[in-house]
Formats: C-alpha cells, sequence, structure tokens
C-alpha cells in the first residue's frame, strides 16, 4: 500500500509525463527513488523513459526534408499509390539507445507489477522503434493486448498515451509487412478506445514537449494520436478504398485545425490538405452536382492551404521562388472554375487566397494573372486595371529574357509565364479596357503589344522548337478586340480622313477575327455592329448580325442590333417580330409579361422605395446584367409601337416598362450608394489581407485587421497598391484621368458668381488652378452645397507615392459630390449609371410620345421627371430646351443646349437644336459655321444635320449673286439629298445604343 505522500507524486509524474515535462519526470522519479518505496521499479521505467524522449527532443530534423514527398500520388496499372513516410526514427546514432535497452532488460529482471510490467513493454518497444529495431519492437507489442487498459494507481492517464503508441507501432510494423488492413485496424481501433476515454471536449491531439512547434528542432519526432489519425487515412488509400481514405483525411485535417500551438505539424499538414484537395478534385470530376456539393470544401481547403503556405515559408529572398505557393495559386484558379464559385462572396474567398500568395512570392506574374481574372469577374474594374498594368510590367521584363535566350539558342529558364498565358491575359485586359473602362486608345495599346509579341516570336522561333505556335483563338481575339478599338475610335474622330482609316482598319481585323474563329460570336456582332454604325450597309450589317444570333441566340445584342436593321429598312412589322421572338428566349420574359402595376394601390401606402426592395427581391441573382440588356430591348419595342401602331400604343405600353424597370433595377437603386469595391466588401465580410495565419483555421474564428494602402484616387483601401509595394521598389506616376480637382464653387441663379465654399486642403498647384464659375443653374447640387468641377477624378498608377493631403482632397470630394465626378469603375457603379440613365430614357420616351401627341404640359412634367432621374442627362436638357423653343423661349432653349453640349460635346441632337435656334434668332452664319462642323465631325451621318445645313445653304444662295448662287445650290441639293438618303435608312434608335 502506498503512503498519501507516494500517491501525491506518482500524480505528479503522471501529471508532467502527460504534458512531456521529462525533466520534471526525471526529478521526480529521482526522488520516489530516494524513499526506497516498493515504487523504486516504476521509478526505474520513469527514468529510463524521461532521458529517452529528452534525447530525442535535442534530435534536429527538418519536417520539410522528411515529409517533402509525403502524400504524392503516382498512379500506375495496379491503382494509386500514395507515399507515406514512416516516422523520423535515430538509427545512426544508435549507443544512447543501445544503453536504455540494457537498462530496460535489466529492470525487467525485477518483479513487476502488471501494470509496471505492461508499461516497461511498451517503452522498450519505442527504444527498439526510434532505433530502427523494428523485429524487436513488433515482439515487444505483439504480447500486449489490442484493448485499452484500465486507469491504474501509477499512471491513470498517461496510459492512454502509451497504449497510443503500442498500437501506432504495432500500425505500422504490419505496414512494413505490407498488411494494411492489419495496420487500419490498429489505427482505427486506438482512436475509437481514445474518443471513449476522453470527454467531448478534449483534445484528441496534444502536442508535447515543444512551446510552438516553430522550430524545427522543438517539434516531437511522434506524436501518437497524430500519427495514428494520418496513417489511418493512409492505409485507406494504400487499399484503394478512396472514399473511406478522403473521409479520414479529411477527420485529421479537422482535428490538426484546431490543435495548439496552431503550427504544429503544419508541413505535415500542408501535404495532407494538398492530397485531400486532390482527392476532391479527383472525386468530383465533371459532375455538376458533387461539384456543388464539395464546393464549400474546396474552398476552406483552399484557404487552409494558403495559411499552411505562410507558415512555412516566408518571403522569397533573391532568385528564390516557392514553387508549391504558385501551384497552388494554379489549383485554387481552377478549382475555383471546377465548382462554379463564382458568386460575389466566392470571388472574395479566392482574392483572399491570391491576394495572401503576394506575401509568399516575388515580382511573380503568375499571382497577378489570376488576379486580373477574378478581378473582372469581381467587378472591380479599376482595381483590374491596376492589376493588369503591373501584369505586364513584369512579363515585360520577362519576356526579354526570353528573347534573349531565343537569340542565343539557349534553354529558358522554367518558371516563367507562357507565351500563350501572356497573350490569353491580355485579350483579357483589352476587353476590360474597351468593354468596362471605356478607353479604345488603352485597349488599341494592349492589342499592339499582342501583335507585336506574336511576330517576334514568330520571327525567332519560327519552327516553334521552344515555344508552341499561338492558338487561332488567341489570334482571332487579339484582331477582334483591335479591330473594335478601331471602330470606336472611328465613331469618336472628328477628322473625316481619320474617321475613314479607323474604320476601315476595324473592318478588316473583324473580318480577320470572324475568319480565325468562326465560331466567336463578339466578332461577328462587332462586324455587324461596325457595319452598321460606320458604313451604313444594313444588307452586310444583317447578315453579320444574323451569324452571331445563330451562335449564341441567348444573348440579346446581336437580337436588338437585327430588330435596328429592321426599322433602318422601314420594316417595323418585321422588326417587332424579331423582337418579340429575342425578348421571349430571355429570363427576363416572365417578368415582363407579368409586369402589370396594381393601379388600385394608394400611391401613399407604399413608398418608391418599398416599391423597389420589393420588386429587388424577385430579381434573379446575377442577372442584372441581362436585366439591362432586356430592358434597352423593350425601350426599343416600345418605339417600334409608336412608330407602328401610332404614339398612343406605345403610352399604353408604359406602365408595364416602369414595371420592368423596378424588376430590373430595383436591388441596384436599392442598394444606395455604398461601396462595392473589393477592399470595401472584404471589409464587410471581414476578410483581412496579409494576416491570415494557422491559427485563424480555428472553428469560429475570424480576422478583422486591415493592412491596406488607401488609394488616393478613389479615397479607399486599393489591394493592387499594397500588392505593388512588395512588387516595385520604384515608385513612378502617371494620371489615367486628369491633374488635380480646382476648387469647388457654386453659382447663384442667373449670376454666375462664386459663393462661398469651405476650403479644400492645400495640394501643390492648388493656386495655379483656374476658377471656374458655373452658368447652369439647372445643374446646382441638389443642397445648394459647393460641389468640385473637376471633369474627373483623377487616378493614378498603383504604385504612385500615397500622400495624406490628396486624400483627404478625395474625402472632401465624395461628401460633395458634382455630376462632374468619376465614380470609381465596379460593376455596381456601371449598374447605378446605368439605372439613372435607363429611368431617365424611359421618362423621355414618355415624353417625345406626348410631344407627338400636341400635349406639351405632360410633355414638360415628363422631361422633369427625366433630369429628376438623372440631373447631368445631355438628352433631357436637350428635350426641355426644344420645348421652350416650341414655346419661342430662345434663351431658355439657348441656355439649355449649352448645357447639354456642354456634357457631351459630341451629341449630335443638342448642337443640331442649337443651331436651329440661332437661325431662328437670325444668326444664320453662326448657324452654318456649327452645323458644318457637325457635319464635318460627329454628326456626318445625322440626317437633321444634313438637312439643315442644305436648307441653310438654300437660303444663303437665294440672296447672293448669280456667280455664287449657283455654286451653293448645288451644294444644298447635294446635301438634302444625302440627308434624305440617311433618313431612309435611320434606325428608330440610333445604332450606338449597342456600343458596350
Amino acid at each position: 500500500m502506498l503512503s498519501s505522500r507516494h500517491q501525491s507524486v506518482l500524480k505528479e509524474i503522471d501529471a508532467a509525463r502527460c504534458v512531456g515535462s521529462w525533466s520534471t519526470v526525471s526529478a521526480l522519479a529521482a526522488k520516489l527513488l530516494k524513499h526506497g518505496s516498493p515504487g523504486h521499479v516504476f521509478a526505474s521505467i520513469v527514468g529510463s523513459e524521461a532521458e529517452l524522449e529528452e534525447y530525442l527532443a535535442k534530435v534536429e530534423w527538418s519536417p520539410q526534408e522528411h515529409w517533402s514527398d509525403d502524400g504524392m500520388m503516382q498512379r500506375s496499372s495496379d491503382g494509386v499509390r500514395v507515399t507515406a513516410r514512416y516516422p523520423m526514427n535515430i538509427s545512426s546514432s544508435p549507443k544512447q539507445l543501445e544503453a536504455l535497452e540494457k537498462r530496460l532488460q535489466k529492470i525487467g529482471k525485477h518483479t513487476l507489477s502488471d501494470e509496471e510490467a505492461y508499461q516497461l513493454s511498451v517503452v522498450m518497444a519505442k527504444v527498439y522503434f526510434y532505433g530502427c529495431k523494428f523485429e524487436q519492437c513488433q515482439a515487444a507489442v505483439d504480447s500486449l493486448a489490442t484493448t485499452i487498459p484500465d486507469e491504474g494507481a501509477v499512471s491513470p492517464v498517461y496510459v492512454r498515451q502509451l497504449y497510443m503508441a503500442q498500437m501506432v507501432m504495432r500500425g505500422i510494423t504490419a505496414e512494413m509487412h505490407g498488411d494494411m488492413d492489419t495496420a487500419h485496424s490498429m489505427y482505427d481501433t486506438a482512436l475509437a478506445a481514445l474518443k471513449e476515454r476522453l470527454s467531448s471536449q478534449a483534445a484528441l491531439v496534444v502536442p508535447r514537449g515543444s512551446a510552438a512547434g516553430t522550430e524545427k528542432s522543438l517539434e516531437e519526432l511522434v506524436n501518437w494520436a497524430e500519427e495514428a489519425l494520418y496513417r489511418r487515412a493512409m492505409a485507406s488509400l494504400a487499399q484503394d478504398n478512396i472514399d473511406r481514405g478522403t473521409d479520414e483525411l479529411a477527420v485529421y485535417i479537422r482535428v490538426m485545425d484546431n490543435v495548439t500551438p496552431a503550427t504544429f505539424r503544419v508541413f505535415r499538414r500542408l501535404r495532407a490538405n494538398r492530397l485531400h484537395m486532390q482527392l476532391e478534385r479527383q472525386s468530383i470530376g465533371t459532375d455538376a452536382s458533387a461539384a456543388a456539393l464539395a464546393k464549400e470544401r474546396v474552398l476552406t481547403s483552399h484557404r487552409r492551404q494558403m495559411a499552411l503556405l505562410k507558415a512555412t515559408y516566408a518571403f522569397p529572398r533573391a532568385n528564390e521562388a516557392h514553387a508549391e505557393v504558385l501551384a497552388e495559386v494554379d489549383g485554387a484558379a481552377r478549382d475555383w472554375e471546377l465548382v462554379r464559385a463564382f458568386s460575389r462572396v466566392e470571388s472574395l474567398r479566392l482574392l483572399e487566397v491570391l491576394y495572401e500568395a503576394v506575401y509568399l512570392t516575388f515580382n511573380s506574374p503568375q499571382v497577378l494573372r489570376h488576379l486580373v481574372h477574378v478581378l473582372v469577374r469581381f467587378g472591380d474594374y479599376h482595381e483590374a486595371r491596376l492589376a493588369f498594368v503591373t501584369y505586364r510590367e513584369l512579363v515585360e521584363r520577362q519576356l526579354e529574357r526570353v528573347k534573349k535566350a531565343l537569340g542565343t539558342g539557349s534553354t529558358i529558364d522554367g518558371g516563367l509565364e507562357s507565351v500563350n498565358n501572356i497573350l490569353r491575359t491580355v485579350v483579357v485586359g483589352a476587353r476590360l479596357f474597351f468593354v468596362h473602362l471605356d478607353s479604345a486608345h488603352e485597349c488599341l495599346s494592349v492589342v499592339h503589344f499582342a501583335n507585336d509579341l506574336i511576330d517576334d516570336v514568330e520571327a525567332r522561333d519560327p519552327d516553334h522548337r521552344i515555344i508552341p505556335p499561338v492558338p487561332e483563338t488567341i489570334r482571332a481575339q487579339v484582331a477582334l478586340w483591335k479591330g473594335a478599338a478601331h471602330g470606336r475610335l472611328a465613331q469618336r474622330s472628328r477628322e473625316p480622313s481619320n474617321r475613314a482609316d479607323h474604320h476601315c482598319a476595324a473592318l478588316q481585323l473583324l473580318r480577320q477575327a470572324a475568319e480565325l474563329n468562326p465560331q466567336l460570336y463578339e466578332a461577328h456582332y462587332f462586324l455587324a455592329l461596325e457595319l452598321a454604325l460606320g458604313a451604313r450597309d444594313i444588307a452586310a450589317a444583317t447578315a453579320a448580325a444574323k451569324q452571331a444570333a445563330a451562335l449564341d441566340a441567348t444573348r440579346l445584342d446581336a437580337w436588338h442590333l437585327l430588330v435596328l436593321l429592321s426599322t433602318a429598312r422601314k420594316d417595323y412589322a418585321k422588326a417587332l417580330q424579331i423582337c418579340e421572338v429575342a425578348m421571349r428566349q430571355s429570363v427576363w420574359w416572365p417578368a415582363y409579361n407579368e409586369a402589370q402595376p396594381d393601379v388600385n394601390k394608394s400611391s401613399e401606402s407604399v413608398t418608391h422605395s418599398q416599391a423597389l426592395h420589393e420588386a429587388s427581391a424577385k430579381v434573379p441573382l446575377g442577372s442584372v446584367d441581362a436585366g439591362m440588356d432586356f430592358f434597352g430591348l423593350a425601350m426599343t419595342h416600345m418605339a417600334i409601337e409608336g412608330r407602328h401602331r401610332g404614339f398612343d400604343a406605345s403610352l399604353d405600353a408604359q406602365p408595364r416598362l416602369f414595371a420592368l424597370y423596378a424588376n430590373v433595377f430595383g436591388s441596384v437603386v436599392a442598394a444606395g450608394d455604398e461601396s462595392d469595391d473589393v477592399a470595401s466588401a472584404m471589409e464587410a465580410a471581414g476578410i483581412s489581407i496579409g494576416s491570415l495565419t494557422v491559427g485563424d483555421l480555428r472553428t469560429g474564428h475570424h480576422t478583422h485587421v486591415n493592412h491596406l494602402v488607401p488609394s488616393q484616387a478613389s479615397g479607399r483601401p486599393s489591394l493592387a497598391r499594397s500588392l505593388a509595394r512588395s512588387v516595385f521598389s520604384k515608385h513612378t506616376r502617371f494620371s489615367s484621368h486628369g491633374e488635380y480637382p480646382p476648387l469647388p464653387f457654386s453659382a447663384s441663379d442667373g449670376a454666375g458668381e462664386a459663393a462661398d465654399v469651405p476650403k479644400l486642403p492645400d495640394h501643390p498647384g492648388q493656386s495655379d488652378q483656374p476658377k471656374r464659375q458655373r452658368s447652369m443653374p439647372h445643374l446646382r447640387a441638389p443642397s445648394g452645397d459647393g460641389s468640385v468641377l473637376s471633369a474627373d477624378i483623377p487616378t493614378e498608377a498603383f504604385f504612385d507615392k500615397h500622400g495624406g493631403g490628396r486624400s483627404s482632397t478625395v474625402t472632401h470630394m465624395h461628401s460633395n459630390r458634382s455630376v462632374y465626378s468619376t465614380a470609381v469603375a465596379t460593376r455596381q457603379n456601371h449598374q447605378r449609371a446605368q439605372a439613372r440613365r435607363a429611368l431617365c430614357s424611359l421618362w423621355l420616351a414618355t415624353g417625345t410620345a406626348f410631344v407627338a401627341l400636341q400635349r406639351l404640359d405632360e410633355a414638360g412634367g415628363a422631361v422633369a421627371e427625366a433630369l429628376a432621374a438623372w440631373p447631368e442627362s445631355p438628352e433631357a436638357l436637350t428635350m426641355r430646351g426644344q420645348l421652350a423653343a416650341a414655346e419661342a423661349q430662345h434663351v431658355t432653349a439657348l441656355n439649355e443646349f449649352h448645357a447639354a453640349v456642354a456634357l457631351e460635346a459630341n451629341n449630335i441632337r443638342a448642337a443640331v437644336a442649337l443651331a436651329r435656334v440661332e437661325h431662328e434668332l437670325g444668326r444664320r452664319d453662326v448657324a452654318l459655321g456649327l452645323l458644318k462642323n457637325i457635319t464635318r465631325a460627329h454628326g456626318w451621318c445625322d440626317p437633321e444635320a444634313w438637312y439643315w445645313l442644305g436648307r441653310l445653304e438654300h437660303e444663303l444662295a437665294l440672296e447672293c449673286d448669280s456667280d455664287a448662287r449657283s455654286q451653293m445650290l448645288r451644294r444644298a441639293l447635294k446635301y438634302s439629298s444625302y440627308a434624305l438618303e440617311l433618313e431612309s435608312s435611320q434606325p428608330v434608335r440610333p445604332f450606338s445604343i449597342l456600343r458596350p
């Protein structure tokens, strides 16, 4: 019977053994030996184990080297083989182990209790195991029972760990003999028995003997519970039981996510998680339902992988690249496509992985390539532009090395971006600039870079011995966006010769794109649009538009163009037929067909905001862009109804269109002006860039730290700017929109004098800014406060130097937003702008019908509603001026037309109306000059401008002498004939509404 003092010491030994405090165990064992009690045999066993563990703790080893190829899958005719390394052993230093072996053999000669005999056998087996004497190890543990021992008097708790060690060693020796079934049974039995003894809140894996496992010399060689979890999964995979092995590997990963310290076994977990993702990918295959079920697991696995990579690797040194990080980036992008994780929240999770990869890579175009793709999909076009500019800068540096290698005939270094990947990303960048940023010049610069790259590679490696040939599909895309950019520049050119050159280049390139890839929808569509806009070739445009619609009947823009082309032929019945066929194919047709507002509902009972919220609840997720296309087609349908069946019919369709507007744009309007850029979305979602750790993988753990650098252009944190801090060491500046904004001014009605406004913070060059006074009272901010009158908000390259002055300036600008300010390019900002324009256009269409029906008072009310929806609408200002001109209020009309032209210099309707008022005021020379400028520039295809130019020439000819009269009359006849020709092919709405 042990005394209470001995029992107290035994409890302390048991506790110290459980936590791995082996120096304490040695001291307590020595203390027990001094007492000369019957526990001296147990003290000798414990002291020997403590000596073994203290020796093992000093063994320096590298988990990365030991498990470098762990979890690698190798396919063969026999199936899938997965590498699973055995635990680290120390066979190179057997002397210390031999001494321990002899001491334990001596202890075994004493008379031992059952509990002491069990512990001696397990400790002896551990000595054999670490010394690579696996036969003796097997003999030592085979004699022991496979059931967990009862809680004894000397080690009531630690006996569980001894049992786990015994079972794991039995499993490993079985593996060595190829008996995977027995090995799996040992691991599974041990884990089940341990779970029965533990409470529901207890940790299954408890690291021992190290503070954090952050240094390779501190992490224990074997943690028996962790080893059992891992090897159980590996044994299942070795038996080709993939489903069971995948589930067991997921259990291992989940348990290790919650281990303390969080960095324990981080490299093995990295390998296990990579293997698990491969198994998940293999199980999904092409099954869409399996992808949907596995989506959350896949996305979580990639976040875990990046956290483990950050815990394993540091920022690379010079000329060092973490290939495993780049492989994870590629795998994440591929898996997001595989499980179709395309929602905004899911895109944010991929962006988190990509931005975290920036902290583990240096000058990696590979990461930036994926960033560009995901940012475009997310809808933060400003950020995508910054990432693309960086990507281009980096690949240009790499291409210099490629060209040098091609010139000398040497091999190209690994890890460089492939030419085809560069070209694919350039195509995405070209689309970004053309469609989302409306920058034809930047689009043209990008495709010129692509063409130069293709030509250079073809010249240096004509036989494609080193670089594979560029696919025809990529060449077609490059030609497509180059042709589209030329077409856009043709429409914006003021010089006829320049316009003709751009138009010819556009047609040639778009036809080339269609020939290179006949299945390319955009090539046929943009060709049709260019033929309609630039050549007025209705027949050829119709043929190209039909081909585009045949390639993808779900896209409404080609159908819309076919409708407008039918109206250009004055075949309104055919146009209505095509329009209805196209609308019925859209997912928005049911919403439009059933969109009948409840006229019996009191207008006071439901507010406008409530109506929009109700409508937004009915909107299918992700369908706003498709809804905008459908709304535009419905507007054209209404306009054709007015021409074909009378304007009363178009007014009858107005309630349905207003209901459709609420359905399409309800969610956009209800969202208000909240920021939708990536940085704001990540902050709202609790995602913190640069602070992801393995500790964040614990269940319910979230971080909310923000390490982003503010953007001086948008006044918001910029992820791409933060990225660039780690990419570039140089800092340069260029402004994509303009210079610093001038001081804000406000004008009083009619006076146009500057009012007192708060002074903006000083910035360089502020005193040199000209003071611009506003002479347009209708553009005053609704609050009456001053507002910034800069034509654009300046936007910087993301490697611009950061300064506090301009950030505060931007903050002030946001608080006093002007109609002149340019919002940061995001999808939601674009949708907000489209919502304002759509509502304005709807009211203007109503006003046009009222004017045609001579209901001018109601037309004025419709125009007022249009301006309330979009105060800076040139079309609404033009119509208000036309109503004023109809009432002979010429000065008011002139002010409205001047305001419209100031807002949009290319607005033909406002410019022609301005010339007409000048003519009515008797200033025919001014009117003639305006009309000549209009027809020479953007109004070259406007029949009204040519008609009035011909009319003025005729009037002036009648006042001239006979010598000049005949020449002026011939010009007047020519102008009038051309106006008639243009009018005969004029669509019901301009083709330009279809420009992206």
